[in-house]
């Protein structure tokens, strides 16, 4: 996910979560104590941002491994967030 937040910076879609704090944005994910404090602000930019929605309602697995559907969907929704699909 903080590789997906750095794609959205070379896209010029960084920043959309500047006015909430990281903590407040993952507060609704029951697992998003896991969230390495580095790791925190790039996984609440890809959250608020829609391009990350997590696995299931209500949780990241930030510690868990995608599949590579998983990264099909998440670069989809990069390019369409970024206009450039």
């Amino acid at each position: 996910m903080v590789i997906v937040a750095k794609a959205m910076a070379i896209a010029e879609l960084e920043g959309k979560s500047a006015e909430q704090s990281a903590a407040a944005i993952l507060q609704s994910f029951t697992d998003a104590a896991h969230v390495s404090s580095w790791a925190e602000r790039g996984v609440a930019d890809s959250v608020q941002a829609g391009i990350v929605s997590g696995r299931g309602s209500n949780a990241l697995a930030p510690q868990d491994s995608m599949t590579r559907a998983e990264v099909a969907v998440i670069v989809e929704r990069l390019l369409k967030t970024a206009g450039l699909i």
